[in-house]
């Protein structure tokens, strides 16, 4: 029921970000303009959502105020498919709370689990009726084993093809009527009405020799189908409200078969699972058109440069934020500036010393993350000219360790920063480590305040425990930075490896610090990350 998309390439313009503020904050209001007029964002591309003023918001405050009315403010204003980013502002909430189940939510959810249990015997028992069958009339047919629901309907096709392949054969015609009845009737259980009119329906309406009654009974049948994928789809946009869920699986049982209700019953369980399912509010937006999904830890990032597959739209979420609206604008006039003539300064990266393979032989996953801080240390002294600043002794950089920095990476002291570079007007940087964004608005030791107190005007932090597997790799990161060809959004979602989860990225979308003077050369990227470029 869910259609799927791929990915359109990015090519970020300023008409193509919509701007996310609070209405309950001036300051988040007067940021947004500011960032119009420095960019050139048209002021109709401002949503104000009514959000409390806060770091935080519930997930049902999430859900209900922050992505329906989002979805609505696209649609209204025929924007959907223009906007390829979201720009949060200073005032909205940066971190989305744990899922907290009502008594009749949790009622819900146990009585899905049994409904799944249900209709999954129902699917398996129907599928081995027709492959029992497939096997009498096709001897040469072995069915498969598979349980889960994509093998299921795997079995199911083969099973279908097998019956269908030996029809033409039978000698008696009745026997082939017969086989096509078994046939039409399966593709009902298992697929409903709207399965019969994909397969059947459109060379039924073509007959010319059925009379006008019998072609347009097909025809009433596909109409009832669109129809009820109409309402489905309006269904799926209400997720967070238990008259709707309720009656998205009446409709998916009727219409859709069992494939399709269980489909439906499950992803329903899944977004009533409440384990683990806080999120930076950023990285959780960039599924805004996404409808069920799980929200249990996180999901491959379908904009990464590595990721194969198709998933609905993804967005690109960046965040305008600091430790108080002085900072932002100084922020966001920095970053305009800079680009003019181009950021300048030392590359500092401050590794840990710890190699890929411990004493025995066994992959360390602190130690390959380390070793791309030294491959990244490795590609700045051979593919540049810039100057670079690098440790790989297990402490961080000691206060002012390096001088005139223009970008920086390093690990590994939570929620202790540590101002080991002077930054040069329009740095880059992000340090690696846990809780390193639970708090922004108030005095405190985490890096990303630090870091944008310091001077740097982009970076990312982690609102909760997101494991290191979550973070961009450096050799990643900065050599696409480097080469000047990608906005820093297009940077930061072609590397990030996670949706739905805690890193959260702030800096100006569209700053573009090496575009008037490229420090990497194209041609020498390592061949992964060539064709993140355009």
């Amino acid at each position: 029921m869910i259609a799927l998309f791929i990915a359109p390439a990015l090519a970020l313009q300023p008409d193509e970000i919509l701007l996310v503020t609070n209405k309950n904050s001036p300051d988040s209001q007067k940021l947004a303009q500011l960032y119009c007029q420095l960019r050139g964002v048209p002021t109709t591309q401002i949503a104000a959502l009514d959000v409390p003023n806060s770091e935080e918001m519930a997930f049902s405050t999430y859900e209900i105020s922050v992505v329906a009315p989002l979805r609505q403010f696209i649609t209204d204003h025929q924007l959907k498919s223009k906007i390829k980013c979201l720009l949060t502002f200073y005032g909205v909430p940066f971190r989305v709370s744990d899922k907290q189940n009502t008594p009749a939510e949790n009622e819900e959810l146990a009585q899905l689990r049994e409904t799944i249990a249900a209709t999954t015997d129902q699917l398996k028992s129907a599928i081995t009726d027709l492959e029992s069958y497939a096997s009498t009339v096709n001897p040469t047919f072995q069915p498969s084993t598979g349980q889960s629901l994509s093998a299921l309907i795997v079995r199911s096709q083969a099973a279908i093809e097998a019956t269908t392949a030996q029809i033409p054969s039978m000698p008696d015609a009745a026997q082939r009527q017969a086989a096509v009845q078994r046939l039409v009737k399966f593709l009902e259980v298992e697929g409903g009405q709207a399965e019969l009119d994909r397969r059947i329906g459109p060379s039924q309406r073509a007959d010319p020799n059925k009379t006008p009654d019998q072609r347009d009974v097909w025809t009433r049948l596909h109409d009832k189908v669109e129809a009820d994928r109409a309402q489905v789809a309006d269904l799926e946009d209400l997720r967070w409200d238990p008259a709707a869920r309720a009656k998205l699986r009446q409709i998916s049982a009727a219409d859709f078969g069992l494939v399709g209700a269980l489909r439906v019953q499950v992803a329903q369980a899944e977004y009533l699972v409440t384990d683990e399912t806080g999120a930076a509010t950023d990285n959780e937006l960039a599924l805004l058109w996404w409808t069920y999904y799980p929200r249990h830890r996180w999901l491959e990032n379908p904009l990464n440069l590595k990721f194969v597959g198709n998933t609905p739209p993804t967005l690109m979420v960046m965040r305008l934020d600091g430790p108080d609206p002085a900072t932002v604008e100084k922020m966001m006039r920095t970053s305009v500036e800079v680009e003019k003539t181009g950021l300048t300064g030392i590359i500092a990266i401050d590794a840990r010393g710890i190699q890929p393979i411990d004493d025995k032989g066994n992959l360390n996953n602190f130690g390959e993350f380390d070793e791309t801080l030294r491959h990244l240390a490795f590609l700045v002294r051979t593919k540049t000219n810039l100057k670079i600043a690098f440790d790989d002794q297990d402490i961080v950089f000691p206060p002012h360790y390096a001088k005139n920095v223009a970008c920086y990476c390093g690990w590994y002291s939570v929620s202790h920063y540590i101002p080991g570079c002077d930054f040069n007007p329009g740095a880059v940087g992000y340090h690696v480590a846990s809780f390193e964004m639970t708090v922004l608005h108030e005095p405190t030791t985490e890096w990303v305040r630090g870091l944008l107190s310091d001077g740097v005007v982009a970076t990312l932090g982690a609102v909760a425990e997101p494991y290191l597997s979550a973070f961009p790799k450096p050799d990643d990161f900065f050599p696409l930075l480097l080469t000047g060809k990608l906005t820093l959004a297009e940077v930061y979602w072609k590397t990030n490896p996670m949706t739905s989860w805690m890193i959260s990225f702030i800096g100006d979308p569209l700053y573009t610090p090496y575009k008037v003077h490229p420090a990497f050369a194209v041609e020498d990227l390592p061949p992964g990350l060539r064709k993140a470029l355009p």
